[in-house]
């Protein structure tokens, strides 16, 4: 018979063994690691809403979303040359790999390669304070297939939520923070999931 402290333990490690599957089925699904060390980024404090400037960023928040919803020649005039995202990439890369107009239409692009008939709209926003914009979106599309460790069926319908938070520099998106509910996305995909539990 084991005593309480043995059965405490016997659950601790089985609770560890848990979250270590989870993470490597996504490690190996998405090939992400974490990297060590990583430095934390200086905060940028926004500056309060200067009403010439709001009206401009409104403008800019709306070319935002057509240029999500697939007009990928906008990045050349609202994103800055020297852009930066600030976000987990599905597919395992750094984001510091996105880099200019060029490589974020890049990316909206290989989205929509993923994801057919893929459409943003806002849910919330945009909320304009100073040289930030800050929009609640809903996508909805249909799974092209592609993804590592998915067993949707192609033509999956697919529905997810985020924030984007865009820093404006010269009337251009200077830093943009994707927040998107990831883990949602991924239970409609049946990533990790046997295939014969996917198809129920």
């Amino acid at each position: 018979m084991t005593t309480f402290t043995q059965r405490h333990a016997h659950r601790s490690f089985y609770a560890i063994a848990a979250a270590a599957l989870v993470a490597a089925s996504l490690t190996t699904a998405f090939g992400a690691t974490p990297e060590a060390g990583a430095a934390t980024p200086k905060p940028i404090v926004p500056v309060r809403s200067v009403a010439s400037s709001s009206g401009s960023h409104q403008a800019l928040a709306t070319q935002w979303l057509a240029f999500w919803n697939g007009d990928l020649d906008l990045a050349k005039t609202i994103v800055a040359p020297d852009f930066a995202l600030h976000a987990t990439l599905l597919d395992g890369r750094s984001d510091t790999e996105i880099i200019g107009p060029a490589g974020l239409a890049g990316w909206v692009a290989q989205s929509h390669g993923l994801f057919g008939d893929l459409r943003f709209t806002v849910q919330v926003g945009p909320i304009i304070d100073g040289d930030f914009a800050v929009l609640r979106w809903v996508a909805v599309g249909r799974y092209r297939g592609g993804i590592p460790g998915a067993y949707a069926p192609v033509g999956t319908p697919l529905r997810f939520t985020g924030t984007d938070i865009l820093r404006i520099e010269g009337g251009k998106v200077k830093d943009y923070w994707l927040n998107a509910d990831t883990g949602d996305l991924l239970m409609q995909l049946k990533v990790g999931q046997a295939p014969a539990a996917a198809a129920k």
